[in-house]
């Protein structure tokens, strides 16, 4: 893209009444050069584009704190100072299918500051996108729309936590095109919003360039996030395995907690019980000792002469446990309809919640525009209210009102529903404890219906109560170490599951950094054209030999100085301040040459800092004027270059006819001038 022009309007309060202001400014495709004195407002031009684009935060603010006074508070005006009323920045632009967009966004409103709102033109439509608000970069956000018609791409990136992805911003790719003249010139891509992104100023440069680390890198993020999803997950079940076996009087054999092991490792796990001499029992040995014991004492009990007599007590007790496990599975049955009913409800109130979620941030973003509010932007197209299809209505627009009762509406439904969801899964809770209780008691009872069986088959069943109660006791340990069994098996194969998916996620972490080699083809074009104009600049801190930059070091990406015997040193750190600006020049120069993501244009705003050498300023002149590339260079009218007073004429007197456009900010009134006179 290249910007065509940038212009402003005030309306400002005047001894004469109330007087238009503004300035307006054409740029051509190749070297720009705005001038005027030190205080003649270049800054505020420049400022009027970051404003525009919604990307001031690049020079250190937000919204109107980032432009001159004289925009949105009070100008001054043959010798008055005047309070403004009105005021709105315009910028023109061209993308790169060559479709020319008009941007407007409003200063001051009356008595309103500032505004997240970009007013869109083309071909006689209008349309409105919002910026610094959750979703920007989203359906109906400005930087979104913005990338898409520069065919910039935008990635999710992980940020400096590690633990989730974000996007990677609009305003961090920009940094590419702009170097403000306070902070600008004190490091590589100084003003960037870092936005909680791990290693932004790498990731502009990869974007930029196209390199495979971009993409592998982003890859391998994800791949991390994921990694330490399944981890948690591990350390879930693993600590939930352990606790149920702690619960039964049962050991797990040696596992790693922390992470997944093979699925050979896994299958090694098993749980015991400790015995008398600290003897280790399994399952397989705990069942036949515990068959075993049921057996002897089974026939213990067989061994005696049945006997006619019954007891009635028995009998009556036998009749009314078989009446009460009967009731029990038919309670159960009950519960587990009720929790079934309320499982599916769970899943329709979360659903619910989920499409009133999306359409009240639909709602949302609407309403921080101010046109184009179409249904056709809500992602249901159905009406909150009465849920009717709204598509084909004639009348689609959404009005302030209807936006206004919608949100209320929804905030309200939003309300309802996690009330409902609290409140099912509080309900789920108690079934399912409910359950749990069943069929403990199921299993208890059933064992106590055979133990009195067994009871009423022998004629001196009192004499031996206690080995009825005995054969219950181990037929109930037999019936908890299967169900633990079953359980365990479960685990295990959701171990196996975490362990293959996580193997998995290995293997592709090693695919995707074995890509990465393909980069230095371009890193080597890159760094070539940084070192001719690093050189035709006149940078001589060090030998240019020994500037440098690779791929993997401490400083990846940006230039270092390699001398032999010595640490690598970031060029920063190692060259003299103006030398160091010449190579903020080349590097910049050399993205936007190289840039296969790049948006294409550059901005610099007073590039001669520290005392620059005058021919290293016609240098960059003339390089920037046969870049085919557009360049918008701020520089002082008159200034002093290496102890030397120097006119903006002889800096640009080299350069060919056409090749570049100067353009003169009158030194009386500034770029802010009366339109009435």
């Amino acid at each position: 893209m290249y910007i065509n022009s940038v212009k402003v309007a005030v309306r400002a309060h005047t001894p004469d009444g109330n007087k238009d202001f503004g300035f307006s400014f054409e740029f051509q495709e190749g070297l720009n050069v705005l001038t005027g004195d030190n205080s003649s407002g270049k800054s505020t031009v420049l400022s009027c584009i970051y404003y525009c684009l919604g990307l001031e935060q690049l020079i250190g603010s937000k919204g109107v704190n980032a432009l001159s006074p004289a925009l949105h508070q009070a100008l001054m005006s043959d010798g008055y100072s005047c309070n403004i009323y009105e005021s709105e920045c315009f910028l023109e632009f061209t993308d790169k299918t060559g479709k020319k967009w008009s941007l407007k966004r409003v200063v001051k409103d009356g008595e309103v500051v500032g505004s997240n709102e970009i007013i869109i033109e083309a071909n006689g439509e209008k349309m409105s996108k919002f910026i610094h608000s959750p979703r920007d970069h989203s359906r109906n956000g400005f930087f979104k729309w913005f990338a898409e018609v520069n065919e910039l791409d935008i990635f999710d990136v992980e940020s400096t936590s590690g633990l989730s992805s974000k996007p990677f911003y609009m305003q961090n790719v920009f940094t590419l095109c702009f170097i403000e003249q306070t902070k600008g010139w004190s490091d590589f891509f100084s003003m960037m919003p870092p936005f909680g992104i791990k290693d932004p100023k790498q990731k502009v440069v990869e974007y930029c360039l196209g390199l495979n680390s971009l993409a592998v890198n982003m890859k391998l993020d994800a791949i991390k996030v994921a990694k330490d999803s399944i981890v948690e997950k591990w350390r879930e079940k693993i600590k939930e395995l352990d606790l149920r076996a702690q619960n039964l009087n049962l050991y797990l054999s040696p596992i790693d907690k922390l992470k997944p092991r093979t699925k050979r490792q896994i299958e090694k796990i098993y749980f015991f019980q400790i015995m008398e001499g600290d003897k280790e029992l399994g399952y397989d040995s705990l069942i036949i000792r515990l068959d075993e014991e049921i057996n002897s004492i089974s026939s213990s009990i067989s061994k005696f002469e049945t006997s006619q007599l019954r007891s009635v007590a028995l009998i009556s007790e036998y009749d009314s446990l078989k009446v009460s496990l009967n009731r029990y599975i038919s309670e159960r049955k009950e519960i587990e309809d009720l929790f079934l009913d309320e499982s599916h409800k769970l899943s329709r109130y979360q659903d619910a919640l989920d499409h009133v979620i999306n359409d009240l941030q639909d709602f949302k973003d609407i309403n921080k525009v101010s046109i184009g509010r179409g249904w056709n932007r809500i992602s249901s197209a159905h009406c909150p209210v009465c849920d009717s299809e709204v598509s084909n209505l004639e009348d689609s627009r959404l009005t302030d009102s209807s936006i206004k009762k919608s949100l209320a509406f929804l905030n309200s439904q939003k309300a309802t529903y996690q009330k409902y969801i609290n409140g099912s899964k509080k309900v789920l809770y108690r079934y399912q404890t409910t359950l749990d209780y069943y069929d403990k008691s199921i299993a208890m009872k059933r064992g106590q219906i055979d133990s009195l069986h067994m009871d009423l088959q022998s004629a001196k069943a009192m004499s031996y109560r206690g080995e009825f109660q005995m054969l219950a006791e181990r037929k109930q340990r037999k019936i908890e170490l299967e169900t633990f069994d079953l359980y365990f098996q479960r685990v295990k194969e959701d171990l196996i599951g975490l362990s293959h998916e996580f193997y998995e996620l290995i293997e592709e972490e090693k695919r995707l950094k074995s890509l990465v080699s393909s980069d230095e083809d371009k890193i080597r074009v890159f760094k070539e054209d940084f070192k001719i104009m690093l050189e035709s600049f006149g940078y001589r801190s060090n030998g240019l030999d020994n500037v440098d930059i690779k791929s993997k070091d401490a400083h990846r990406l940006f230039p270092s100085v390699y001398i032999s015997g010595q640490e690598p040193q970031y060029i920063r750190y190692v060259s003299s301040a103006s030398d160091f600006v010449r190579s903020i020049w080349a590097y910049y120069i050399a993205l936007l040459l190289n840039g296969v993501r790049h948006p294409g244009f550059l901005v610099m705003d007073e590039p001669g800092q520290h005392q620059m050498r005058v021919d290293s300023m016609k240098s960059l002149l003339k390089t920037c004027s046969s870049l085919g590339c557009q360049t918008i260079i701020a520089i002082s009218q008159d200034r002093k270059y290496d102890q030397e007073n120097v006119n903006i004429h002889d800096l640009v007197s080299e350069l060919e006819e056409g090749t570049f456009k100067l353009m003169h900010i009158d030194d009386g009134s500034g770029c802010i001038a009366r339109l009435d006179n």
